[in-house]
């Protein structure tokens, strides 16, 4: 490359909307990769996402601490199988100090609305304040699990006592010998519950629908475990592929598979993920009236699996009832059921979940030709990859639609959609490009492919669930295996993209 060549390249400017798990790995990839201008932009006043957010009572991973975290930044040193909420902060805070994320992160900041400059390939970004953001790329990693919902139930604004959502858990609240209503019974629900139910003189756990249940085995891991991890020559490593494969192979009771690795066949030889909800159902749930309410009636995986070792012991304690009829309204002293029946509660706390398939909400983000996304996602989100979309050049996602788990670790697909943007970044200089867009009959493909591996899962099945919108469309989960994943992200394709080349006279696209 000439030395007038070299003074005419630029590096893009990239703006990373959100610092959790998938701000934080896309900053450090960047930084690895030699790529310093950039951005995160963060609407609290500290990193770490959900994991700063939520600080419930047993708030935990229920992925294995080893797989669980970053490929290019593990941990010989965790303390048990499945890490808790403030081990996970910790680890999150350490790697943002390690990388400097501190530094290159505008805290208090939320963005509004993001408008493509099509003029000058520029991101616009209003912020809350007002303030105008300009950069080259946006990347939001906003998550599926940062707004937490709550039902529209009547009445729910009247009663007297403390009401909260487990995401927004109030400390200050004494649980000790209180009557407590726990409405909702899903993941985050079913680690807490057990833990109120320590406390409580009364729990009442209202339950619209059962969870299918695996056990969690958790454990602390001893000093030899910590020492192999940290001084065996690709001990780790060789453990988090064990992690892996142990998980992956779930894949195949959530999806009507043909063909599978011989490694996912030989590992379910020794029972399934349904061998593991049923055999931990019969050993934990001896009575027979809740044996009759939490068996669910609709296949496992439908909704998504909860993974405890005391959830159904804290259930069979003698202070708390499950509630099966539906709840009519709340008033001022508590629940009402449809069966006419008074509950009286000192503390309600929702455990409903977050509004996961609202992707980017609330933004409003305008791309090319007029396009915008909540017109473009009427019917349901869709992106290609979950990564990027038509009409909005230079504006990549983390942890988009389709791309959520019901079996494996988050993080690998967080790092393998970094990966990608990483690389598209790369392209763009290399490429002496303004911006790349997507091609519409590329995102067309990918839309055929999703509509046919999704017609064959346990999600369209019919039960509700976090994974479908409001009409029914599967927008969160991916419906394949995740190294099929891996290896459709491992390289871009510049032939997907429309490029927008710099020239001496401006910007001109490239053909198509």
């Amino acid at each position: 490359m000439s030395n007038k060549r070299s003074q005419t390249v630029r590096t893009p400017h990239v703006t990373i909307i959100g610092s959790g798990v998938g701000g934080i790995c896309m900053a450090m990839q960047l930084e690895r990769a030699g790529i310093t201008t950039y951005e995160i932009v963060e609407k609290a006043g500290d990193i770490g996402g959900t994991w700063r957010d939520n600080t419930y009572p047993g708030c935990a991973c229920d992925v294995p601490s080893h797989f669980y975290s970053f490929s290019f930044e593990g941990r010989s040193d965790w303390t048990r199988t499945f890490p808790a909420r403030n081990e996970i902060f910790a680890y999150l805070s350490g790697l943002a100090q390690k990388y400097g994320l501190y530094d290159k992160t505008r805290f208090n900041t939320e963005i509004q609305q993001a408008r493509y400059d099509e003029t000058h390939a520029k991101w616009h970004l209003e912020t809350a304040s007002g303030d105008v953001l300009e950069t080259d790329i946006v990347v939001t990693a906003l998550g599926q699990l940062n707004r937490p919902k709550v039902p529209e139930i009547k009445g729910k604004d009247t009663f007297e006592g403390p009401i909260f959502h487990s995401a927004e858990w109030q400390h200050e609240v004494d649980l000790a010998g209180k009557r407590v209503a726990v409405i909702g019974n899903g993941p985050s629900a079913a680690q807490f519950i057990p833990e109120v139910a320590k406390i409580a003189g009364n729990l009442t756990v209202f339950q619209r629908s059962p969870c299918h249940v695996v056990p969690r085995n958790d454990e602390a891991y001893s000093n030899v475990q910590k020492a192999m991890f940290k001084y065996i020559p690709g001990f780790r490593k060789f453990f988090r592929g064990l992690i892996y494969w142990s998980l992956e192979r779930n894949f195949t009771a959530f999806n009507d598979i043909k063909k599978t690795k011989f490694l996912v066949k030989a590992l379910n030889m020794s029972g399934t993920i349904i061998d593991q909800v049923e055999n931990h159902f019969d050993e934990q749930v001896t009575d027979p009236h809740l044996r009759k309410i939490l068996k669910p009636d609709y296949p496992v995986g439908c909704k998504r699996v909860v993974i405890s070792d005391d959830y159904y012991p804290a259930l069979h304690r003698d202070n708390v009832t499950v509630e099966t009829n539906g709840i009519k309204c709340i008033n001022t002293s508590g629940v009402e059921t449809i069966d006419a029946q008074q509950h009286d509660f000192d503390v309600i706390i929702w455990g409903t979940g977050f509004e996961s398939t609202d992707f980017l909400a609330p933004l409003d983000i305008s791309g090319t030709k007029g396009a915008n996304l909540n017109t473009v996602w009427q019917e349901g989100a869709e992106a290609y990859l979950g990564i990027t979309m038509p009409k909005f050049p230079n504006f990549f996602m983390l942890y988009g639609p389709n791309t959520n788990l019901g079996h494996n670790s988050i993080i690998f697909m967080i790092e393998c959609q970094v990966n990608y943007v990483v690389d598209a970044v790369k392209t763009l200089i290399s490429s002496r490009a303004a911006a790349m867009d997507l091609k519409a009959d590329r995102m067309a493909t990918f839309a055929d492919y999703l509509k046919a591996r999704l017609q064959t899962s346990v999600w369209e099945k019919d039960c509700d669930s976090w994974y479908k919108n409001e009409s029914g469309k599967v927008t969160n989960n991916w419906p394949d295996f995740t190294y099929v994943y891996e290896e459709a992200t491992q390289r871009l394709n510049p032939d997907d993209y429309a490029f927008t080349q710099i020239s001496d006279g401006g910007m001109h696209k490239a053909a198509e």
